[in-house]
């Protein structure tokens, strides 16, 4: 009797299992995937309906014009994976972009304007480290504030005016084609692998992970947590005035104030991506399909005539739901894991 009233217990234990295995991976797979999906779908949309789309000219139009994004976005994607933000790599940006400007302008050899760029983007790295490992302040108001003045040392060295006159040396390091895309769209797809393959393949990678989900753990675990934390600021510092020579360059001139439109683009990206390719995680393919579906949308908008004003709108309401996405499935996955 005790035997067949617990037969079919087993029985069913054993039916259910393999179902429930494959709804598992089936959901699994559709979390990693659901983005990549929809920027497919809007593509397919707006194919369908707007003619303009149907040209190749638009598209690749459209993966040169965010190379600058995606260099930014991929970049704060280093930090972020630390559970830290540097906020301040759009200035630095343009701050080194403005030394490599006024330097050039009044005569000194290429060289020096690159290297003198690069060491401010290190100490900049350097100093954020200091408050925000070392010191402890909060890194969204640490790097807000580093941000800010960065934002006036630019206007300082431009006497606040548009500089131009970058050399021809500089214009094509960015400018200059490659298979039909510029230098700066291959360098940005240059840091996605990169990227990927430190984030996915090393195993600092994996130590990123650890550190940005439980620093008390990986410390526990022997993982050099603030010598990373440190690390991944002075990097971020160094990368992000590789962009500003760039931007320079690409540009041909530095405008002191428009650090702040490259501001909310690049975590829009970076916290939409974390819910994709590798979900909960911020990573470099997920911040690439994530850009490039927020770069369709409003490309799609501005075709249908909507207002500058919209831009600003869309990008701030992307960023808040990113945030949101992101948070939300941070929690699912650890409730999943407990």
């Amino acid at each position: 009797m005790t035997t067949s009233a617990t037969t079919p217990d087993t029985t069913l234990t054993e039916t259910v299992s393999p179902v429930t295995k494959n709804s598992s991976r089936f959901d699994g797979a559709f979390e990693r995937w659901a983005l990549v999906g929809a920027l497919g779908l809007l593509v397919l949309l707006c194919v369908a309906t707007l003619p303009q789309f149907r040209t190749a000219s638009l598209f690749t139009t459209m993966l040169n014009a965010q190379s600058l994004v995606l260099l930014l976005a991929l970049t704060a994607t280093i930090v972020l994976r630390l559970g830290d933000f540097d906020l301040s790599i759009s200035q630095t940006m343009v701050a080194t972009a403005a030394i490599v400007a006024v330097m050039t302008k009044n005569g000194y050899p290429a060289y020096v304007a690159i290297l003198t760029a690069l060491a401010l983007g290190a100490l900049v790295g350097a100093i954020n480290a200091l408050i925000v490992v070392r010191v402890g302040v909060d890194s969204f108001v640490a790097t807000l504030g580093s941000y800010t003045a960065l934002a006036g040392f630019a206007y300082l060295i431009t006497d606040s005016r548009i500089v131009a006159g970058v050399p021809d040396g500089f214009v094509n390091f960015s400018r200059s084609q490659l298979l039909g895309l510029p230098m700066i769209t291959w360098y940005a797809w240059v840091l996605v692998v990169v990227l990927w393959y430190v984030y996915q393949r090393t195993p600092l990678g994996r130590y990123t992970v650890f550190i940005g989900g439980n620093r008390a753990a990986a410390r526990l675990a022997g993982i050099s947590v603030d010598r990373i934390r440190t690390s991944a600021y002075i990097v971020s510092g160094l990368i992000a005035a590789f962009i500003g020579i760039c931007f320079a360059g690409y540009f041909g001139a530095v405008d002191p104030s428009v650090g702040a439109q490259y501001m909310l683009q690049p975590f829009a990206a970076a916290f939409l991506g974390a819910t994709a390719i590798t979900v909960g995680r911020f990573n470099a393919w997920g911040t690439v399909a994530a850009l490039y579906l927020l770069t369709v949308g409003i490309t799609a908008l501005q075709l249908l005539g909507a207002q500058t004003w919209v831009t600003n709108v869309f990008y701030g309401l992307a960023l808040i739901v990113s945030v949101t996405a992101a948070k939300l499935v941070g929690k699912r996955r650890a409730g999943a894991r407990t």
